[in-house]
C-alpha cells in the first residue's frame, strides 16, 4: 500500500495520472525531509506515508531523523508550548543545549549534495545555522502560531529568517517575515489506521484491549499533551454521564520528542481513580494503529477538545470512518468540521457535553454527519492531495 498506482481505487485514475505527471520535472530530484521522530505523532506519520509516495512518483525522497537526548526534547518541548501561546522563560543554557544537539546532528546528518531540504517544527530548525546553505531549505511548521509568545518567537524567527519558505496549516498562522505557504495535512486511506474494517474485526481488535460494546462509547485519540486537554474532556463526560448512559475511552501514546506525555498520562490516571468503570485511559503502543482504527469506527462520538492545535488529523480520522466529530473551535479544527454538517465546534466544556449528548440522542442525523464527514474528507484531505501540494511548491523552488 506504499505505491502511488494503490491509491487509483480511491481517488480515481485522473488525480494519480495528474501527479505522476506534476512530477515529471522532480524525478531524480533529491529532497531531504530531517524531523526530530521516527514513530509517535503525526509529523512521523505523515513523513512515514509520503516518503514512498515521493519515491514511487520518481522523486528522491529521504527522511532523516535527529538523535539528542530527553534534556534536549525538555527545552524543544518548551519551545513548542511558548510557539502556541505558553508563557515560558528560555534561559541562556537552554539555548545554547538547543544549538549544541543542532551542531551535532549537522555532523551525523549527510546531506549528500541535495537539492532541498524540508525540517520539520521547532527541533531540527537551527541546523540551517550548520551547513553551507547551496539549495533551498523549507521550514515546515505543524504547529498552532495564532499567537506565539513574543520573546521565544523572536528567538525562533532569527533562523526562520535564513529559510527561503515556510509551509503552515491554516492561513492564519502566516507571520509574514519569509515566503510562506499553506499546505494542510492529510491522512493516508490505506494505511492500518484508516483502511476498511468488518465489523466482526473491529469487535475482535476492541475485546482484544477489553473495551465492550454494551454502551455507546466516546473517545477521544491523542497523545497524551495538556493541549489535547485530557482532563477538559473528562469533566465534559461527568455532564455527558448525567444525561446518556454512555463510556469514554482516552486513547493515547508518548512521543520520543514529547518528554510531558508521561506526565500528562499520570495525571489523567489520578483523575480517573474514583474507579469510574465508565472511563478508560489507554496508552497506546505505536504500532497499534488497527486499535486506533477499531475505536474511532465504534465509536459514536469522537471527541477533539484541544486548547490549541496546529491541524488534528485525528479529525479526519474519524470523518473516513463515518463518525461525527465534537470539535474544539480553534486552530486546523475548524479547516475539517463545518459546524452541525460533519460534527460540531465548541468552545468550553459545558458546548462539548451538550453537543456529545446531541449526537448521541439523535442516530439518523449523527449517521448523515458522519456519512458527510467521509466525503468532506475524500475531496480535501487524502494523502494524495497533500502528494500533489508538496510537488507542485518544490517545483517553484527546484529549478
Amino acid at each position: 500500500m506504499r505505491h502511488l498506482k494503490n491509491y487509483r481505487k480511491v481517488v480515481g485514475k485522473k488525480v494519480i495520472n495528474r501527479i505522476y505527471s506534476e512530477a515529471e520535472p522532480l524525478i531524480g530530484k533529491k529532497i531531504v525531509n530531517i524531523n526530530s521522530t521516527s514513530t509517535g505523532g503525526g509529523v512521523a506519520e505523515l513523513l512515514d506515508s509520503l516518503i514512498p509516495l515521493f519515491r514511487s512518483a520518481g522523486v528522491d525522497a529521504v527522511w532523516e531523523v535527529i538523535h539528542a537526548p530527553k534534556e534536549f526534547f525538555v527545552v524543544t518541548k518548551k519551545i513548542h508550548n511558548a510557539l502556541q501561546g505558553e508563557k515560558i522563560s528560555f534561559s541562556y543554557k537552554e539555548k545554547k543545549l538547543y544549538l549544541k544537539w543542532n551542531e551535532i546532528n549537522s555532523k551525523l546528518i549527510e546531506l549528500n549534495q541535495p537539492d532541498m531540504v524540508v525540517t520539520h517544527d521547532p527541533q531540527p530548525l537551527p541546523l540551517i545555522n550548520f551547513f553551507k546553505k547551496k539549495q533551498p531549505w523549507i521550514w515546515r511548521c505543524h504547529i498552532d502560531l495564532t499567537s506565539p509568545y513574543k520573546s521565544v518567537w523572536n528567538y525562533t524567527k532569527r533562523f526562520i529568517k535564513k529559510y527561503n519558505g515556510m509551509i503552515i496549516s491554516h492561513a492564519q498562522y502566516k507571520k509574514r517575515i519569509i515566503s510562506e505557504h499553506l499546505i494542510m495535512p492529510s491522512i493516508n486511506p490505506l494505511s492500518r489506521k484508516n483502511r476498511h474494517l468488518s465489523d466482526s474485526e473491529i469487535n475482535k481488535i476492541l475485546l482484544r484491549h477489553h473495551i465492550n460494546m454494551d454502551k455507546p462509547i466516546v473517545a477521544q485519540i491523542s497523545r497524551f499533551d495538556k493541549w489535547k486537554d485530557p482532563i477538559g474532556v473528562i469533566e465534559a463526560f461527568k455532564l455527558i454521564r448525567k444525561k446518556y448512559n454512555c463510556q469514554l475511552v482516552l486513547l493515547g501514546n508518548m512521543a520520543k520528542d514529547d518528554p510531558e506525555g508521561a506526565e500528562i498520562y499520570e495525571k489523567i490516571v489520578k483523575s480517573t481513580r474514583e474507579k469510574d468503570i465508565n472511563i478508560r485511559c489507554v496508552d497506546q503502543p505505536y504500532e497499534n494503529d488497527f486499535f486506533v482504527n477499531a475505536l474511532q469506527r465504534a465509536a459514536s462520538v469522537v471527541i477533539q477538545k484541544s486548547l490549541k492545535e496546529g491541524f488534528a488529523l485525528t479529525v479526519s480520522e474519524a470523518l473516513w470512518k463515518g463518525t461525527p466529530v465534537v470539535g474544539s473551535n480553534v486552530g486546523g479544527i475548524p479547516l475539517q468540521i463545518i459546524n452541525g454538517k460533519n460534527g460540531f465546534l465548541v468552545n468550553n466544556i459545558k458546548e462539548c457535553a451538550q453537543k456529545t449528548i446531541w449526537l448521541l440522542k439523535h442516530h439518523e442525523q449523527a449517521a448523515q454527519m458522519g456519512k458527510y464527514g467521509k466525503k468532506r474528507v475524500r475531496e480535501k484531505f487524502l494523502i494524495t492531495r497533500h502528494l500533489l501540494d508538496y510537488i507542485m511548491l518544490f517545483k517553484q523552488y527546484i529549478k
